[in-house]
Order: structure tokens, then C-alpha cells, then sequence
């Protein structure tokens, strides 16, 4: 069973390196890497983002795209990465979108536990009840709006709960 620690509601610790996690890396974590790299000092964090099912390389869909720079975000260039390419074992903070990719890398990364936090543990509340950030992947450009829109207010949230010493 899944249990989220109470520092999930709470400020964080110091987290410099954050890596985001999730089925193919050609939207959600993607998104949420360029988000949280396009609202954090420059120099200061290293954020990655990989997925646990990626083959090859492969770009963002056009929705994606598409929706992305309604936030000011640009995937038009960003290529997917599968674990092997992310510094896993060294990051912070591992953050997988959906509770199936979190139970994946609990057993990929024994003793790394504590540092693997689904998304949804750093939303308020009811919406932290729901683990799933689902994917928008083939839905189209209204299923992509509602998943960017609520990465970016969890993300939003995530770094309100960072010391600000931090930031």
C-alpha cells in the first residue's frame, strides 16, 4: 500500500537535484521539467525528467507542442530519455506521475525510498487524494491542457514547500 510521509505536506528539505518520471517522457514529466526549470534560478538545481518505457528517442507529440506554449513552455525540441540517461541514485527528489511508475522505481532504487514522491503528494488538499497524474497521450489538446494545467499548480505548490534559504 502507498503512504505518502507527512513531509509531503510539510516544507521539504533542501533539494537541488530533482528528476520527474514517467511512462514515455514526451509530455508529462518533459512539461514539468521545462516548467519547474523555467521558474527556478538558473545555475542553482539540476532538473531532469526520463521515462520508464522509452526504447528510442522519440519527440513530443504536437499537442503537446502545442499546449506547452500556452505556459511558455517549448517541446518542439525536447527528446525523450529512459532511465538509463538520468542520474537517478544521485537526485533529491524523484517525482513519478502516476502510482504505477512510483512502485516501478520503489523496486529499481532500493534504499532510495524516502526520495521517491508522486506529484500528487505535493497538491492540497482533496486533489492529493487522487495519485494519478494520467496521461494525455492521444486524447487531444483539451486532455493536454487539464494535465499541464495541473502540473503547473502542483509544481507551483512544490516550490512553496522548498525552504526559501533555498531558492
Amino acid at each position: 500500500m502507498y503512504r505518502t510521509s507527512k513531509k509531503s505536506y510539510e516544507t521539504i528539505g533542501v533539494v537541488r537535484h530533482i528528476v520527474f518520471v514517467c511512462k514515455g517522457n514526451i509530455c508529462r514529466s518533459a512539461f514539468a521539467e521545462y516548467y519547474l526549470k523555467s521558474i527556478l534560478p538558473k545555475g542553482k538545481f539540476n532538473i531532469e525528467s526520463c521515462g520508464l518505457d522509452v526504447d528510442q528517442g522519440s519527440y513530443s507529440p504536437p499537442e503537446a507542442v502545442h499546449i506547452g506554449k500556452k505556459f511558455g513552455i517549448q517541446l518542439d525540441k525536447h527528446i525523450s530519455k529512459g532511465t538509463a540517461t538520468c542520474t537517478l541514485q544521485n537526485a533529491d527528489l524523484i517525482i513519478p506521475m502516476e502510482y504505477g511508475q512510483y512502485i516501478r522505481l520503489v523496486a529499481m532504487l532500493p534504499g532510495h525510498e524516502s526520495k521517491i514522491r508522486l506529484l500528487r503528494d505535493f497538491a492540497s488538499w482533496p486533489d492529493r487524494l487522487i495519485c494519478n497524474i494520467n496521461d494525455p497521450f492521444g486524447l487531444g489538446e483539451d486532455e493536454f491542457l487539464r494535465c499541464f494545467t495541473k502540473i503547473t499548480i502542483i509544481i507551483d505548490r512544490l516550490i512553496r514547500q522548498m525552504p526559501p534559504a533555498h531558492i
